[in-house]
């Protein structure tokens, strides 16, 4: 039968060393760890980051002003292209014909009011043609109202004489033939009181005659004026045909569609023969003078950040390259669906949730200029971190963890967006 095995002997005196070991041990875990948690949270205090956050660029979507079918296109997607390439053109036939009609019509307007100008001196002469002769009919009636005067005048006289002498025939003071004479006067005076009063009369017809014609020449001048249209030095007409005409040599300039900035096309989806529509966005281009990044902070965080601080970009697309940017803005409004008005009321949902999340605001921040060797691409994901006022951490004084700040702050751009610079062809 096999002896039973000796017990293990311990070592009772080396014991309370391992335990001051062990205690030492966990002292320093617990204050590194404890150390740890607050340079992170310090950091997390001092650097605002977030990855909700994307580059940007304006983009200006390339449509049509005129309607027709390309005949050029000499470029390609995702070519660079610079301010005032051609970027496609439009059959120039239809607008060029458009313009040759507009200018000939512009001939015919200019002749035909030159013809009415004309027009207007012949009716201003006619006008004061009428009224002159306003004037002599008028004079001729004085005279003929004169000469009534003077055939009343011999009558009246020629009566008197008669009528004095008649009674004398009796007693043979005169003779027959006398009065006789007498009489044919008398007779022959009131015949041209009659004639004169005639006379007259017709002076009379010829004045209502003249002022006639004098309101028919200003009629006639009235509406040779109206049609010739002329408002002070403007012709109406002929600037009406002169719209014509530029709005002809605009759509024909309109046929060549030329870049009015330098930036990459993208998303080009036509090709030459294609029929376009006033309109139509056939691509876009993206603008190389301005990019900055949009990055949704937390409401809890914007507090910090300030218009020019420092921010240090990681774009996923490069690893480990820092880009510089500067704070140009922060949003100052969210849409909120829950009481937004629908038919003039509010609409408030019933329900609430308990767990209630913090909002994101957009902060813009300004980017460095383009680099050829790392270039941006619009809607690329990038982590934005923010050096907000106040001392750098304590991990990053010591020198135990590194700074996403480390490097030189030459180059910054400043929190006003700018021009950058152009690839390299």
């Amino acid at each position: 039968m096999a002896e039973p095995a000796a017990p293990i002997q311990i070592d009772r005196a080396r014991d309370p060393k391992r335990q001051r070991i062990g205690l030492v041990v966990s002292v320093c875990a617990f204050l590194a760890a404890t150390i740890s948690l607050l340079s992170v949270w310090e950091i997390v205090q001092r650097y605002p980051r977030t990855d909700d956050a994307y580059i940007r660029a304006n983009t200006i979507g390339m449509a049509p002003r005129v309607f027709g079918q390309i005949v050029a296109l000499p470029i390609r997607d995702n070519q660079y292209v610079e301010a005032g390439d051609l970027l496609y053109q439009i059959d120039p036939r239809p607008y060029q014909l458009e313009l040759a009609r507009a200018e000939a019509n512009l001939a015919v307007v200019e002749f035909e009011v030159r013809a009415l100008r004309d027009s207007v001196l012949v009716a201003e002469a006619r006008e004061a043609s009428a009224g002159a002769e306003v004037s002599r009919a008028e004079a001729e009636v004085l005279r003929r109202s004169a000469e009534i005067d003077a055939a009343k005048a011999r009558s009246n006289y020629a009566s008197d004489y008669l009528a004095r002498i008649r009674p004398l025939l009796e007693e043979q003071f005169v003779t027959a033939d006398r009065v006789t004479l007498a009489e044919s006067e008398a007779q022959a005076a009131k015949a041209a009181v009659a004639a004169a009063e005639a006379n007259l009369a017709d002076a009379a017809a010829t004045v209502a005659s003249a002022r006639a014609n004098v309101v028919s020449a200003e009629a006639e001048l009235k509406r040779t004026r109206n049609s010739l249209a002329q408002l002070g030095d403007v012709n109406v007409r002929v600037a009406a045909a002169k719209v014509e005409v530029d709005d002809a040599r605009l759509n024909l300039q309109y046929c060549e569609v030329r870049a009015t900035v330098g930036g990459w096309v993208t998303n080009l989806n036509t090709n030459v023969g294609a029929f376009v529509k006033v309109g139509d966005n056939l691509f876009s281009i993206v603008q190389n003078s301005e990019w900055w990044v949009m990055a949704n902070f937390l409401e809890t965080e914007i507090e910090q950040i300030r218009i020019g601080q420092e921010v240090a970009v990681y774009i996923f697309a490069y690893p480990g390259h820092r880009f510089r940017g500067t704070v140009q803005g922060i949003g100052w409004a969210l849409y909120q669906p829950n009481g937004s008005t629908q038919q003039t009321l509010p609409d408030v949902k019933p329900t609430l949730n308990w767990v209630r999340l913090a909002q994101r605001f957009p902060v813009r921040i300004t980017l460095q200029p383009f680099d050829p060797q790392y270039p941006y691409r619009m809607g690329a994901t990038v982590t934005a971190i923010v050096k907000t006022d106040g001392r750098d951490p304590i991990l990053e004084q010591v020198g135990v963890v590194g700074s996403p700040f480390s490097a030189t702050a030459d180059g910054f751009p400043p929190s006003g967006s700018g021009p950058t610079l152009l690839p390299k062809q």
